[in-house]
């Protein structure tokens, strides 16, 4: 990884603790990150961490029906799109 402006992470049962904590903590002192997307498996929910004012990480959350922009790499994602399978619906 180099350099990274987003780092987007698909939460699991297994991983989800190590997720939140030691590699977020590892994650935050790359000076490049400005947002760090945690995706639930269980629900239809996105955590965004944004980095602000160069220092302070602040948390947006989503959900179904809602948009949500990452401003680091400059693309729009609608949260129930994010959970479609074209082979059928992952969460309900």
């Amino acid at each position: 990884m180099v350099n990274p402006t987003a780092i987007v992470e698909i939460l699991s049962d297994s991983t989800e603790d190590s997720d939140r904590t030691e590699k977020f903590a590892a994650y935050r002192r790359l000076k490049s990150l400005r947002e760090y997307v945690l995706v639930s498996q269980r629900e239809r929910r996105v955590e965004v961490y944004r980095r602000r004012d160069g220092r302070r990480w602040q948390l947006e959350e989503f959900g179904p029906g809602e948009r949500l922009a990452l401003e680091s790499i400059a693309i729009e994602l609608a949260i129930d799109e994010v959970y479609v399978d074209r082979l059928g619906p992952i969460v309900a």
